[in-house]
């Protein structure tokens, strides 16, 4: 195996057009165009211009998506880049994303960078960074060091545990040339977040907990827990603040 996603000795799949292949484990699949994969695929390189679909696992050591990508089970290997639409039915396990569009993941989601300009909906998360611009879904826990959420849009995230955690309104954007006067940067909505740094805009939690909590405007939280430091922007809410120890 060497770098590049290129293994030796091993044969090439290239799609043009409209086509199919059987699964199997190759060297390369290239795809311009729309394809079909029988059943699970283990490659070096992935790479689709158009639309794929896998009916069983994608295991690559580096995929390149512009266009729609539908993984039937699990994503799994190195390297995810993407322009367009990722949805994987199973689980997602990669050491680096990066996603100009939308990520859905039926199960969890586990790498150690993720950035995402657009949509990220899973089902759960663990992540050593978090990157995202745009709207988050995460019914369950979204584990991350490092968790920087811009919002667009209404997200829902059920915990979110993290070291440093920061949650900002998106900035006001362009629309003609003029600034759209009723657009609020999206809420976040989750029932816990905690984290040993917190940072908090339009966010409505049930509970707050942290060593240095910073609840800024926008906010409803209905119990705050801190440690160190404990900070509220007169346009928030807070039913409750406790200093532990």
């Amino acid at each position: 195996m060497t770098a590049n996603g290129n293994r030796q000795g091993l044969g090439d799949i290239k799609i043009t057009g409209s086509g199919s292949s059987g699964g199997g484990t190759f060297n390369q699949v290239k795809i311009m165009g729309d394809a079909e994969i029988s059943s699970t695929a283990d490659c070096g390189l992935f790479k689709c211009l158009g639309t794929a679909q896998v009916n069983g696992s994608l295991i690559t050591e580096t995929a390149s998506v512009n266009g729609t990508l539908n993984v039937r089970e699990n994503l799994q290997g190195g390297l995810l880049k993407s322009q367009g639409e990722v949805s994987v039915s199973g689980d997602l396990q990669l050491k680096s994303i990066s996603i100009n569009g939308e990520l859905a993941v039926g199960g969890n989601v586990s790498s150690d960078f993720v950035k995402i300009n657009g949509g990220l909906r899973a089902a759960s998360g663990q992540t050593e960074e978090l990157l995202v611009r745009g709207v988050v879904e995460v019914p369950g826990m979204l584990n991350g060091e490092l968790v920087e959420i811009k919002m667009y849009g209404p997200s829902r995230i059920g915990e979110l545990v993290g070291a440093k955690i920061t949650v900002k309104k998106g900035l006001e954007i362009p629309l003609f040339g003029k600034m759209t006067s009723h657009y609020d940067g999206g809420e976040l909505s989750a029932e816990s977040i905690e984290g040993d740094v917190v940072y908090l805009e339009n966010t409505k939690a049930a509970v707050v907990r942290g060593r240095r909590v910073n609840i800024g405007s926008g906010c409803e939280i209905g119990l705050v827990e801190y440690t160190d430091e404990f900070k509220q922007d007169t346009a928030a809410s807070v039913g409750r603040f406790v200093r532990l120890g």
